[in-house]
């Protein structure tokens, strides 16, 4: 289990502030920093950007602050025991190194519900601040692992929720062109970093997100072919039958004889 000995969120300084201390052996020390502020690491003194996130592993010194009024961060002290010391270890996540995640709102936002959560002091608490340790650390390989080092994670965050817009409502009448235009950029520059950063186009998505949703509806539900073909956004149930066949080697009838649930 991940225990949570103390966690704050959206902690507020009033006065610049300059924080020294050591942490205990067996404690961990992860913090999100939404301003800008000054850390000292391996004795060298180095200013951060906000948006930042550092994670201090047992008997480390702590050294941070800001000169000026308004340092704000969350930040979590937690102890692991063995097995999960060996979770935390297989993940690789560099410890006592300036961090900037791609989506550092989700991570804030994990922080919020565990704050909240701890505070509450309930029956449930030491389970759901341990699974909530568990998704804050899962989510902080994800965007060190997933995004090219070398990009924009702006571009990554954005093209990420586009294509989760696309697995969420498949039916949309979705276009590469228009998608392009969101995010002024050109189509091929869009096309270029959709295969680059998730391994396929958006086109093959769009159309595996339909095919996946008319999988769904064909072994579940009494819905005719053609009701079936409207529901996932196809324009006709011939295109429809036609692309089903092509990728997953079955007409939509066959599909469903056998593997209706």
């Amino acid at each position: 289990m991940i225990s949570v000995s103390i966690c704050g969120y959206d902690s507020n300084h009033k006065k610049p502030c300059n924080i020294s201390y050591n942490l205990t052996s067996d404690e961990y020390l992860a913090l999100l920093v939404k301003t800008d502020a000054w850390f000292e690491i391996d004795g060298k003194k180095i200013q951060t950007k906000p948006n930042m996130l550092i994670i201090f592993p047992p008997k480390s010194p702590i050294k941070y602050g800001r000169d000026e009024i308004g340092y704000n961060d969350d930040w979590i002290h937690f102890r692991l025991d063995k097995e999960d010391q060996e979770f935390f270890d297989e993940l690789s996540i560099p410890t006592s190194k300036v961090l900037y995640p791609y989506d550092f709102r989700s991570l804030t936002n994990v922080v919020e519900l565990m704050s909240k959560s701890f505070h509450k002091n309930s029956e449930y608490t030491a389970s759901l601040t341990n699974h909530y340790m568990h998704l804050f650390l899962l989510l902080v390989k994800e965007q060190f692992s997933t995004v090219p080092t070398e990009r924009a994670p702006k571009l990554y965050l954005e093209l990420s929720q586009i294509r989760t817009a696309i697995y969420n409502s498949p039916a949309n009448n979705w276009s590469i062109n228009a998608l392009a235009d969101e995010l002024y950029i050109s189509v091929s520059h869009f096309q270029h970093l959709y295969k680059e950063f998730f391994d396929t186009s958006c086109q093959k998505d769009i159309i595996s997100a339909r095919l996946r949703s008319a999988q769904y509806y064909l072994t579940t539900t009494d819905l005719s072919i053609k009701e079936i073909a409207d529901i996932c956004g196809y324009e006709n149930d011939l295109h429809f039958m036609r692309q089903f066949k092509k990728f997953i080697g079955q007409t939509p009838t066959d599909y469903r004889n056998s593997n209706w649930r």
